[in-house]
């Protein structure tokens, strides 16, 4: 057991130290919450009860202060995906992979702790930035905004649902990057559904509102939104999607032949 957290450890430190988790916590924890300081300067200029109908730039009714932030939390997501597609890949470079195991021999083992190290890190460097992204938002909305310790139990619940997004994502990019042995198949899978895709394909037909992007929007639906997925549901696709792909890894992973390039 010993051995095991050690390897754990050594897993999230070379992770952590990578230049790859500095620039992503550099976009998620600085620059997102940044723009959501100046997208909430611009609400409080308006106020909360702004409508289109009296500020006709406005795409919809500003939501309840509650739900404010969360939208540029939409911001981190491609970083976060590219992060577990480089750390899927990562291993299948410079014959990492074959050099690993012949020093960890049980492969069983070592997609275990690569897979609870994604986790630890991702869940923590999510959590940390959502946070600071809803904390400057109410910074942003000087007297309009919640109780900056305190928050509100609508916000602490989106922080957590937002967190679990993330990290979903996350993972199923890092299980089609170790499917695939690269990272060009998560991105082109998922960065698409980010960038409206997903929506485009679920505003047209229903099977498409359980893609993981279109679930997790109906996911962080705020009562402007017209969203026909449950919560419950957007849970459930999230965790289906990730889990059927790391299923699918782990087969392929202990059973791969690791000469030749890898």
């Amino acid at each position: 057991m010993s051995l095991v957290l050690n390897r754990l450890t050594n897993t999230i430190g070379q992770i952590i130290s990578s230049s790859t988790w500095w620039i992503v916590a550099i976009l998620t924890t600085v620059l997102q919450p940044f723009l959501a300081y100046i997208s909430a300067q611009q609400i409080a200029s308006l106020g909360l009860d702004a409508t289109p109908d009296l500020y006709p730039e406005l795409a919809q009714a500003i939501p309840p202060v509650d739900y404010l932030g969360f939208d540029a939390t939409f911001l981190g997501l491609v970083p976060m995906v590219v992060l577990g597609a480089i750390l899927g890949a990562n291993d299948y470079q410079n014959h990492r992979l074959r050099n690993l195991f012949l020093t960890q021999s049980n492969r069983s083992q070592v997609f275990m702790v690569k897979t609870i190290a994604l986790i630890v890190t991702s869940l923590g460097l999510s959590l940390v930035s959502i946070y600071l992204t809803i904390l400057t938002t109410h910074v942003g909305l000087r007297s309009l905004g919640l109780n900056l310790i305190r928050l509100s139990p609508i916000a602490w619940q989106y922080i957590g649902y937002t967190g679990f997004y993330w990290l979903m994502l996350t993972v199923l990019s890092f299980g089609l990057a170790m499917l695939s042995k690269n990272v060009i198949l998560p991105l082109f899978v998922l960065i698409p559904q980010i960038y409206n895709l997903g929506a485009f394909l679920a505003e047209r037909w229903d099977w498409a509102t359980y893609l993981p992007v279109a679930a997790g929007n109906g996911l962080l639906a705020t009562p402007t939104d017209l969203i026909p997925q449950t919560i419950s549901e957007g849970v459930i696709v999230l965790i289906a999607w990730p889990l059927l792909m790391m299923i699918i890894a782990y087969v392929r992973f202990i059973k791969r032949d690791v000469g030749g390039a890898y």
